[in-house]
C-alpha cells in the first residue's frame, strides 16, 4: 500500500547500506536506479550512502518529504513494505558510527523544530555475505520497491 499524498513537492530519496556486503546494498542500488529514471527531476534529490550519519540534519533541513531505502532480513509481503518513519531521541547511538532514520528525524525535529514526512522502505534481502552485487531475488524485490518508489513520487508531484 502507498503512502499519503504528500502537501509539498521537494522530495529526497536516500538509500544506504553496505554495498560490499552483497543485498545489504539494496539501498545505494535502488538510489542508483531511480538517479536514471528521474534525472531529469530537479526538485528529487538523491543519495546512496554507507550509513546515516548527523550531517543529513542540514541537508534534510527544508525537506517536505524523504523516503529511507534500506535492507531488511526480515520476509516481508510483496518482498518490500513502506513503513512511517516518527522523530525519536530514547536511544542514543554511542556505540555505533551511524544513525536510524528515527533518529536522524529526532535530531532534525530537535534542532529545526521540523520533520519531513517520512518512509523507510525496507526490502528483503537474503545473502548478506561478503561481496558485490545484489543476490537475484533481492535485485527483483529491489526493482519491485523501486517501481512502487517512482509511482509514488510521480503521482504526488
Amino acid at each position: 500500500m502507498l503512502p499519503v499524498k504528500p502537501e509539498s513537492s521537494h522530495f529526497w530519496v536516500i538509500g544506504y547500506g553496505n554495498t560490499l556486503r552483497r543485498d545489504d546494498g539494496i539501498g545505494p542500488y535502488v538510489v542508483n536506479r531511480l538517479n536514471g529514471i528521474l534525472k531529469h527531476e530537479k526538485e528529487i534529490r538523491t543519495l546512496a550512502l554507507h550509513q546515516l550519519g548527523p550531517d543529513l540534519v542540514e541537508e534534510l533541513r527544508w525537506a517536505k518529504l524523504v523516503i529511507f531505502v534500506d535492507a531488511t532480513t526480515n520476509e516481508v509481503d510483496w518482498g518490500w513494505q513502506w513503513i512511517k518513519v516518527e522523530p525519536e531521541l530514547r536511544d542514543l547511538p554511542y556505540l555505533t558510527h551511524y544513525l536510524t532514520p528515527q533518529f536522524l528525524l529526532g535530531l532534525l525535529q530537535s534542532i529545526y523544530q521540523q520533520c519531513p514526512q517520512t518512509w523507510l522502505v525496507s526490502v528483503h534481502g537474503q545473502d548478506f555475505g561478503f561481496g558485490k552485487g545484489l543476490s537475484l531475488e533481492a535485485e527483483k524485490r529491489a526493482h519491485g520497491a523501486l517501481s512502487e518508489i517512482v509511482q509514488f513520487i510521480s503521482g504526488n508531484k
